[in-house]
């Protein structure tokens, strides 16, 4: 049972301000940390009657899910998670406080979306689904209530708690989530689960903010499943003659029934939302910009870096993606440009002998770049990886500062190399003094 708990002045060193929201797990509250001086978002965790000790701990592992899934994303459409923990009886996370609405004002309240907005707004979502998948996150709860509206048209997907990692076993064990917003697999004996199955709910999300209502109508639980397996939604084409077919045509194949039928990937889904509209090229700008503003606050080599440093170093680099296996450099190249592995890994290699391994944070190609003297190494994709590139040219643009930054990491590094190969040299002295 459900034990309502008054609201507390104060949780931690957060000061408690208003209630903003309430759910199945806890109750939000808007709160201000004098600290870091900014407003957050605080959810308290219900406390419940009459469990014993192996319910409560199921409880609040259930309600810790968020933390797990969401703490390590670092995304501009993905609500940040800053802090958790328990004092006394309360159980709390301690989140980014978003100025603004849920999706669920714009389909059952007063707010209304145009289309053109409608599709600003699912292109945010995609963009930040996308971001989801790739760190190996299922959202499995995806629904107007939990995706908000900053009043700056910013989206923040949140409410990870019930999210799955995708482990590769894409069976689970029960029905979790929002019945309305379920894809049909879920409703199924086999319970599949896929990232396909964020984009059908996705796409009934985007139903329901174009028609002003969800996708079915329905008096039990038992009737809704029925007509989520079975049964159509009627036609957006009936319901706003007014909207695009090729809007109608986006939102009726996240909606397919059958998983393959679906876009293959929230990214996929996100260039077909850009194509329908080519005013969407500048919110792609847009979106990509702080992604990559995002990426670069969190890698080890930009640490000193000031946020005004890291929007220099985005609007001075290009980005590129390789695939597994594939040459990124040459050996005996003059070098142009140095590189910082944003995501996955590479091997460095010697006359095709594997000498070394770098990682997502990691620089290569600096000394080249500064000697302007041939490779001495080449460097293959050891995972799919993406890379910011800076040339020369690019490197002009930014300010003095930052490139000195620059420079200072490109010394520290070469230092530290030269150290250890220092310290192997040593220790192969003292085995052939032992031999």
């Amino acid at each position: 049972m459900v034990k309502k708990t008054p609201r507390p002045k104060k949780i931690s060193k957060y000061l408690i301000k208003r209630t903003i929201g309430k759910g199945s797990m806890g109750v939000v509250y808007e709160a201000y940390d004098p600290f870091v001086q900014r407003p957050v978002a605080i959810k308290l965790a219900h406390e419940f009657d009459g469990v014993n000790a192996q319910q409560a701990q199921q409880m609040r592992e259930g309600f810790f899910g968020e933390v797990y899934s969401a703490g390590r994303m670092h995304h501009p459409s993905v609500t940040a998670v800053y802090d958790a923990g328990q004092q006394d009886k309360w159980n709390y996370i301690v989140m980014e406080y978003v100025d603004g609405e849920t999706l669920q004002e714009y389909v059952t309240g007063d707010r209304v979306l145009n289309t053109n907005q409608i599709i600003d707004v699912m292109y945010q979502c995609a963009k930040g689904l996308d971001y989801v998948h790739r760190q190996g996150v299922i959202h499995r709860d995806l629904k107007p209530g939990n995706i908000m509206l900053s009043i700056e048209g910013e989206v923040k997907i949140m409410d990870f708690s019930i999210a799955h990692f995708d482990m590769g076993d894409s069976e689970v064990s029960q029905v979790q989530g929002s019945p309305m917003y379920l894809p049909p697999e879920q409703l199924t004996e086999e319970k599949i689960l896929v990232e396909q199955s964020d984009i059908y709910s996705l796409g009934a999300v985007m139903y329901a903010l174009l028609a002003r209502r969800p996708l079915f109508k329905a008096s039990n639980l038992e009737s809704l499943m029925y007509q989520i397996t079975n049964l159509e939604p009627d036609p957006l084409s009936v319901l706003r003659p007014d909207v695009p077919q090729q809007v109608i045509d986006i939102c009726e194949k996240c909606l397919k029934k059958k998983i393959d039928d679906r876009y293959e990937s929230a990214q996929q889904l996100a260039t077909e939302l850009s194509k329908a509209y080519g005013r969407l090229r500048g919110v792609g700008q847009r979106i990509d910009m702080k992604e990559k503003w995002a990426t670069l606050r969190y890698l080890k080599f930009f640490k000193d870096f000031s946020d005004e440093q890291i929007t220099e170093v985005v609007d001075a680099s290009e980005w590129y993606d390789y695939k597994k296996g594939e040459l990124i450099v040459s050996e005996g190249e003059i070098e142009t440009s140095f590189y910082i592995i944003t995501k996955g890994g590479v091997e460095v290699m010697k006359e095709d002998v594997v000498i070394g391994r770098m990682y997502q944070g990691d620089c290569f190609g600096e000394i080249a770049f500064i000697t302007r003297e041939p490779r001495q190494a080449s460097i293959r994709a050891r995972t799919d990886v993406s890379l910011m590139v800076v040339s020369g040219t690019l490197l002009e643009k930014a300010s003095v500062e930052t490139q000195l930054q620059y420079y200072r990491i490109f010394l520290e590094n070469l230092i530290a190399r030269l150290s250890s190969a220092t310290a192997q040299l040593t220790e192969q002295e003292k085995l052939k003094a032992q031999t």
